[in-house]
């Protein structure tokens, strides 16, 4: 009988110096040579065959997993190197910029314009080069100063000194009025009624007036504070005599720009940064665009309604135009904007009869009626998409905690906030960026039954 394969993991027999010679095939050498299975006795397959495990094979076995394994447990030093960098360049650019923000603050205005510019000049560049499409916003740019200085500024100055004359008058008036009224309704209402209805209303306006004292007073200060900061450092002047300039190129190397921050970040972090970047810059170019757009069309409806009623023979007085420029500019203040933009004129109104009041009154009601039924949903569109009751405790709580500046941002923070919320949450629950961008998209649709305007 021929000597019996060895299998190749069965350790050597002790004792023995020699390779044990190994065969190469179990089959005959001759194809016609007949093979006796009944002579030999059938060894089993070499995979069918146990192996004997000793303590050199486990070993070995155990430092290969390791070593496998080691990459993914353990960061390399290299990656740690590169995260402390990027965290270090992070602090210093951040502690740059909050030490120097009143030097920086020509170029945030910057920032603000190049951003409200961007989609003009993007249009334009389709029929000509870039660079011209710039130079000629710069020009309409320039125009439009010019006519607000020649025309505009001239009358609005000739009217606010008008109104700081006669505004004793309008107290007096106002005070008149009050006393009218004092004395119709001790007239009219019976003693045992007005005693809690006296103490009652003179607490609330105590109330009234003490928390609108304060917020003016706060608002004041912190105008006055960041214009005085701002002014005094040379730094400032400097900025706006080079911003024009600066300008230029943010708005030329645009695409360059963002083509660089794409190199800056690592490949599975892109799509999820340039989807959170779309989404919030969705929501500010929407809501910005849309409330200045919405605070021209308010002023220009106020001022042409004010003048047909003076044409009506309502005596609005020579302040159409500030009236109009006041309703304009409070329109970008959410959901109460368009109420203390009626103040001023409702008071001048009711200084000078009751019916001219009651008829501005009345223009203003009309004005914002056309503004939420008409304008908000083809201007705005869904982009905020908060309703009034929700956004309304919001700016409350926003206005408490960052004063105006949060009662100005409050809708688009809240829509921002709400749209990462979904995105964040759909892509944990394992959908791909793009498919969570899209649900965000679907669920701000107008075709969607959440989305209210």
């Amino acid at each position: 009988m021929p000597p019996t394969p060895l299998n190749e993991n069965e350790p050597p027999t002790p004792g023995s110096n020699q390779e044990q010679p190994r065969s190469t095939s179990p089959l005959p050498s001759h194809p016609t040579e007949p093979v006796s299975i009944a002579s030999e006795p059938q060894q089993p397959s070499q995979s069918a065959q146990p192996q004997n495990i000793t303590a050199d094979t486990v070993a070995n076995e155990t430092v290969v997993d390791l070593g496998t394994l080691q990459p993914e447990l353990v960061p390399a030093p290299r990656i740690i190197g590169r995260w402390l960098l990027v965290l270090v360049s992070l602090y210093a650019v951040g502690w740059l910029f909050i030490t120097a923000l009143p030097s920086l603050t020509p170029f945030i205005f910057g920032l603000v314009i190049a951003y409200i510019l961007l989609p003009i000049v993007n249009r334009l560049a389709r029929f000509m080069p870039r660079w011209l499409s710039i130079l000629t916003v710069y020009f309409g740019a320039v125009v439009i100063v010019i006519v607000l200085v020649a025309y505009i500024a001239p009358v609005v100055t000739d009217q606010i000194e008008l109104l700081v004359e006669n505004f004793p008058k309008f107290i007096e008036t106002m005070e008149a009025f009050g006393r009218t009224l004092i004395t119709q309704y001790e007239n009219s209402v019976p003693a045992a009624i007005k005693g809690p209805l006296e103490e009652g209303l003179l607490n609330g306006l105590a109330t009234l007036q003490q928390d609108i004292s304060t917020y003016i007073q706060g608002v004041g200060t912190f105008l006055f504070n960041q214009v005085l900061q701002i002014i005094n450092t040379v730094s400032f002047l400097v900025g706006f005599l080079i911003i024009p300039i600066w300008l230029f190129y943010v708005l030329n190397d645009a695409s360059q720009g963002r083509a660089f921050v794409n190199q800056l970040l690592h490949r599975r972090i892109r799509a999820d940064f340039w989807n959170i970047w779309g989404i919030i810059d969705e929501v500010f170019s929407n809501y910005i665009r849309g409330q200045l757009i919405l605070g021209v069309a308010v002023g220009v409806m106020v001022g042409v309604s004010l003048l047909g009623l003076q044409l009506f023979g309502f005596e609005v007085g020579s302040y159409i135009l500030l009236l109009a420029i006041i309703a304009g500019v409070t329109e970008l203040i959410p959901i109460i904007g368009p109420i203390i933009g009626a103040i001023p004129g409702v008071i001048i109104g009711f200084t000078v009869s009751p019916s001219t009041g009651i008829a501005i009154l009345l223009v203003y009601v009309i004005v914002q009626q056309l503004e939420n039924n008409l304008l908000v949903p083809r201007i705005i569109g869904e982009s905020v998409g908060i309703h009034a009751a929700i956004l309304t405790v919001v700016l409350i709580a926003m206005g408490q905690v960052f004063g105006f500046l949060g009662i100005v941002l409050a809708a688009p923070i809240s829509a921002i906030a709400r749209d990462l919320f979904l995105y964040i949450y759909r892509r944990l629950d394992g959908l791909e960026p793009g498919d969570a961008r899209a649900a965000v998209i679907a669920h701000n649709s107008p075709t969607n039954g959440n989305a209210k305007s």
